[in-house]
């Protein structure tokens, strides 16, 4: 029987996200797809309408908003574009959800004479983009709450929207272990009773399970109308085999082993991993979920500009 999972503390303990790189992300913005539910006030229109459209409140003028909503009136005496709001809006919940199995491990220091010093690994890549997506959720005033898991949900801190909750998810990455085996499915029937309201969902995972159970597990979250986002994590020698003489191939998960020369199965191996992506990636769109395939090779920061530009002309968000 699966283990209930604790729900973290507070602590000030954060290294993810250095004043360099909140530099660089203060610049960016996550907005839903969809219209939301809930009941904040937020700049995020809510399906929910308000019995009068009588004047509420303002907020500034933020890209995707209708310019017919602003109050030239105001811009006349301030020089700031400000939002007259006179329906209901109401404030975005996120759910990351960060696969912390054994697989995930695969590269960085533990790979450095083969990859260099500065491979990175896929579970201190997924973290990073983890913690700078909680970043930018809370920056822009809304909630953001964090799942890890393996072959189970192992930590769970429901959604908030403060900095000091911020700094809690933030301790929560930092402690966090590659753990064991990866079931996708089961973690994912977990958590879907964790997460009390719909949101958009955001599951970051190097998605090494049976596609088509993945996406069976997923429909319970989309017939909710939650938003779905799959980021992919992959290594780059995952993507594209080393230019070794001999590899021996260790499974993380059983710690099968296997000996190989790259030159003689890149071919093969090439036509299984784009069958295999090709095959995500399809049943995804037909979803309508966003899926991202991010490689290491590309730091998480810059991946994450180019999604958010390509969503942004893409929904016009």
């Amino acid at each position: 029987m699966a283990q209930k999972p604790k729900t973290v503390g507070t602590s000030n303990t954060q290294s993810y996200l250095e004043e360099s790189d909140l530099q660089f992300l203060r610049h960016l913005r996550f907005v839903p797809r969809v219209r939301i539910e809930g009941a904040y006030i937020g700049k995020h229109q809510s399906p929910l309408r308000g019995q009068s459209q009588e004047f509420t409140d303002y907020r500034d003028y933020s890209p995707g908003d209708e310019i017919r909503r602003i109050d030239w009136k105001v811009y006349g005496r301030t020089d700031r574009h400000i939002i007259k709001l006179s329906e209901q809006e109401t404030v975005l919940t996120c759910y990351l959800m960060l696969d912390s199995s054994a697989s995930m491990a695969f590269g960085g220091r533990s790979y450095e004479d083969y990859f260099g010093a500065e491979d990175v690994s896929k579970f201190d890549y997924a973290g990073r983009l983890a913690a700078a997506l909680a970043f930018l959720i809370v920056q822009q005033g809304d909630k953001v709450g964090l799942t890890l898991f393996d072959a189970q949900v192992r930590c769970h801190l429901p959604a908030g929207g403060t900095f000091a909750h911020l700094h809690r998810l933030l301790a929560m990455l930092q402690s966090n272990r590659a753990g064991r085996k990866t079931h996708l499915i089961e973690a994912l029937r977990q958590a879907y009773a964790l997460l009390p309201r719909r949101g958009v969902l955001i599951l970051i995972s190097d998605l090494l399970d049976d596609p088509e159970d993945l996406f069976e597990a997923l429909d319970m979250y989309r017939h909710r109308n939650f938003e779905i986002i799959l980021f992919h994590v992959m290594h780059q020698h995952e993507l594209e085999l080393p230019q070794l003489t001999s590899i021996n191939f260790i499974d993380a998960e059983s710690g099968e082993r296997l000996t190989s020369i790259p030159a003689d199965i890149r071919k093969t191996y090439d036509q299984e991993l784009n069958g295999f992506l090709e095959q995500v990636r399809t049943i995804a769109a037909s979803r309508r979920m966003d899926y991202e395939l991010m490689s290491t090779a590309i730091g998480p920061y810059a991946a994450l500009e180019q999604y958010l530009g390509r969503r942004s002309q893409r929904w016009g968000c």
